[in-house]
């Protein structure tokens, strides 16, 4: 009698799985998502003729109109939506209720914009008993608009105000081009990439996770060399400990015809001459102008530091002092490894020299006593003033 019973139950059970007593086939009803349209005369420029992206944001206005599943206006709807862009920020009100399915003339300051992007609209709602709002899946998004092309000084100079001024497109994959750049310098695992002609702002560091090699429209594979010209380079924008990056990137270099041969397009002329920084080591936000870009400090002295400590058994770091008292790192493993810092750190009897040192502008906010660290090329960037 039990094993009938069993039986029927699940018999019961595979008729209403495969839908014989459910009745009517179940459809969607209500929202299905929102139609976001420009609600002026906005010009969305085209990859060929890019519209201008002003520093205080684009400010303009859309309409949006509630949907239902038959892609038919949903008047009956009322409910709250947040605005947002795919890639930048709303610099306006984010957060609006919507009535009778539509909501006109909403303002929206496009802020952080690059490339290309859209304006986001999506349906928000609070949890019971909860005060945070949360996105429901139904959304809307606008067409795409076509602004400024991605350059290092627009990644490096558009900065928000956290620790270490990360730059405003963080996480974003970018193309750079448009802009002359040459490569200054290869060092630990990727090469530091200039934009001529930009003073501050002006270098970024490409991370490829190995020296970097050019094999493609060459004869013969070979490694990126310092001065040469890169036409474009595409890598997502990261920050390390505040120092950003540009990881996993792809990059084109210039060519040119050389004897007959096809040839990387080299010219070392491009390079910019070392930025002093001396006077603004204590001052985080001229600093950053100068993240990644080849600088120097003149007349300074190894300070003393603790050799047991990790960052100079790992990476050979350790403090500089200027004249002034003012404190920048040094960090030569790879690139110097014959200065020996602890024969001139500061003791009891022994004469410490002065020095002028030129190199890589670096930033981790974890380092101690400074969060700068500059990263000599070679030997050749440190020159002893005192030396017999």
């Amino acid at each position: 009698m039990k094993n009938v019973l069993f039986l029927l139950i699940i018999l019961s059970f595979l008729a209403v799985s495969c839908g014989e007593t459910t009745g009517e086939k179940p459809v969607n009803r209500g929202l299905a998502g929102f139609l976001v349209e420009f609600a002026e005369d906005f010009d969305l420029g085209t990859p060929e003729h890019r519209i201008e992206n002003p520093k205080d944001g684009i400010v303009t206005k859309i309409n949006i109109t509630a949907l239902g599943y038959d892609k038919k206006p949903l008047s009956s709807y009322s409910g709250e939506v947040e605005i947002s862009l795919l890639y930048g920020e709303n610099g306006a009100v984010s957060r609006i209720t919507m009535e009778n399915g539509f909501a006109g003339d909403v303002e929206v300051k496009m802020r952080y914009c690059l490339d290309n992007d859209r304006v986001v609209v999506q349906e928000v709602k609070k949890r019971e008993g909860e005060t945070t709002y949360e996105p429901t899946g139904k959304m809307g998004v606008s067409p795409v608009f076509y602004t400024n092309v991605a350059t290092i000084s627009a990644i490096q100079g558009t900065v928000k105000g956290a620790k270490g001024n990360p730059s405003a497109f963080n996480n974003r994959n970018l193309t750079l081009k448009d802009r002359e750049m040459v490569v200054i310098a290869i060092i630990e695992g990727g090469f530091y990439l200039h934009e001529v002609g930009a003073e501050e702002y002006s270098s970024v560091y490409m991370y490829t996770y190995s020296t970097p090699y050019v094999d493609d429209n060459v004869e013969e594979s070979t490694s990126l060399p310092v001065g040469a010209l890169i036409e474009s380079a595409n890598g997502s924008v990261f920050e390390f400990f505040g120092f950003t990056e540009m990881s996993f990137p792809t990059f084109h270099p210039v060519y040119e015809e050389k004897d007959g041969k096809r040839t990387l397009k080299v010219d070392t002329s491009l390079i910019p001459a070392p930025k002093d920084i001396g006077g603004i080591l204590t001052d985080n936000d001229e600093m950053e102008k100068y993240e990644a870009s080849l600088v120097k400090v003149e007349n300074v002295s190894v300070d003393w530091f603790n050799a047991e400590d990790s960052s100079y058994v790992e990476y050979s770091q350790f403090p500089l002092k200027t004249s002034t008292g003012a404190s920048i790192m040094a960090q030569t493993l790879y690139t110097a490894p014959l200065f020996n810092a602890v024969a001139e750190k500061p003791a009891e009897g022994n004469v410490t020299h002065h020095y002028n040192f030129t190199g890589i502008l670096k930033q981790h906010t974890s380092a101690r006593p400074s969060t700068w660290i500059i990263v000599p090329r070679d030997m050749n960037d440190i020159e002893c003033l005192d030396c017999k």
